[in-house]
């Protein structure tokens, strides 16, 4: 992805970077001269036609391109009518505009952190609890993925995917993917040279998405969901900041998204760390690519923030004509219980299943198994309103670590105390 949607998962705490929205479909802004705004349901809600729903993505081209296909598809089955379109800008902030203008979408895709957030608005509210609605059993996903769409009893939405950030890997600069930080710190040594323009690194280590695994590697949590405790200023990940300072001596001077991934991308740098969303993109860019799981810190698996892929029901749809509701939650259903889809989209975009009947397949390819790994040693984002007042905080931590200003441990204590002020 572009500087996309996992710098992420900061647009959480409002401090996202996107960038590139692509190839969408657009049906005019949501004007409504086209049915696009979802009301009308279809071509003239005489109960047997289908409806018309909206649904906002924030994809890559890649991915994009591929859902394309899959509405098409969809669209053909169910006599529906999908209008997908990308609204430009930060999606969180476009939502934050259009819902309460009662010109958002009745749909749309993200990672499940905004689950929490969204569904304690009220005023006006942002989520519709399809409970009643959706005809799929929770249980053909996996624990993980039927919690996240779901919050205090509500269905927000359904799972299609996850992801998490692993190690991607140059084959022709590295003979066997490091087990431990030592081994990888030992192989980064040999490429690292700035004044050259190589790295040892290619990895947006300011981001607390990307940062999570190794924060956390020691047991310490930056937010404790079952306590709803600030652990940021824990004893474990002060420990685990340490290990993630070492790293940062690796990477270019820059810790944008763009900055860091082009250097991998580039050949100038024998690791990445990254999503599945870049496997479609860096498979384009590096003829040998390999992907593992974190390196182990003092024997500790890294334990990454993960996300869960969401179509999101949109409060739009409480007073929408049922055909309305029943495309968005038609196309939902459809989409992330169909194996075979479910199958290729792991191959050509990395996209982790979730559907239980797909989890394990053997056809899935050794970079989905490893980002698949990854996830197991790692931790859901957490999704209560409360996380929101945790990331900026983080961020500016991390950045003043990165940038020599201030040493790991003051940097975590400031940020806590800024976090349970807020709090």
């Amino acid at each position: 992805m572009n500087e996309k949607r996992r710098t992420l998962l900061k647009a959480m705490g409002g401090s996202t970077a996107l960038a590139g929205l692509a190839g969408c479909i657009s049906t005019g802004g949501g004007d409504g001269s086209d049915g696009g705004d979802g009301s009308d349901g279809g071509d003239g809600g005489d109960g047997e036609s289908g409806g018309s729903a909206r649904l906002w993505v924030d994809l890559s081209d890649a991915e994009d391109e591929a859902l394309s296909g899959y509405v098409d598809e969809y669209e053909s089955e169910a006599g529906d009518t999908i209008n997908k379109e990308a609204p430009g800008g930060e999606l969180d902030q476009q939502l934050e505009t259009a819902i309460p203008a009662g010109d958002g979408p009745d749909s749309w895709i993200w990672a499940h952190d905004w689950v929490g957030r969204f569904a304690v608005r009220e005023d006006p509210p942002f989520l519709y609890d399809a409970s009643d609605d959706v005809d799929v059993s929770l249980d053909s996903y996996t624990q993980a993925a039927r919690e996240a769409a779901q919050f205090d009893g509500g269905l927000y939405g359904l799972p299609f995917a996850s992801e998490t950030v692993a190690l991607f890997y140059n084959e022709d600069m590295v003979d066997e993917p490091p087990e431990t930080l030592e081994e990888m710190v030992s192989i980064m040594d040999e490429y690292h040279d700035p004044d050259n323009g190589q790295y040892g690194l290619s990895y947006p280590a300011t981001d607390p998405y990307f940062a999570s695994g190794f924060v956390q590697a020691y047991g310490g949590n930056l937010f404790d969901e079952s306590s709803l405790e600030v652990g940021v200023d824990s004893d474990e990940c002060k420990q685990g900041i340490d290990a993630l300072t070492t790293l940062f001596d690796y990477v270019p001077s820059d810790p944008g998204y763009e900055s860091q991934i082009v250097a991998f991308a580039d050949g100038l740098a024998p690791f990445a760390i990254n999503g599945p969303w870049e496997l479609g993109n860096l498979q384009g860019e590096v003829d040998n690519l390999g992907v593992t799981t974190l390196p182990t810190v003092d024997g500790n698996n890294p334990r990454s923030y993960s996300g869960i892929q969401l179509f999101y029901f949109s409060s739009m749809l409480a007073d929408a004509d049922q055909s309305t509701v029943d495309a968005a939650t038609g196309l939902a259903e459809w989409y992330t219980t169909n194996e075979d889809v479910v199958l290729t989209n792991a191959d050509e975009q990395g996209y982790i299943p979730v559907l239980a009947d797909a989890v394990g397949n053997d056809d899935l390819s050794a970079e989905v198994q490893a980002f698949a790994e990854q996830v197991d040693h790692g931790v859901p984002i957490p999704t209560h309103p409360d996380m929101d007042s945790v990331w900026t905080p983080v961020t500016e931590a991390l950045e003043r670590v990165f940038n020599g200003e201030q040493e790991g441990d003051a940097a975590l204590d400031q940020a806590a105390s800024e976090i349970r002020e807020a709090l």
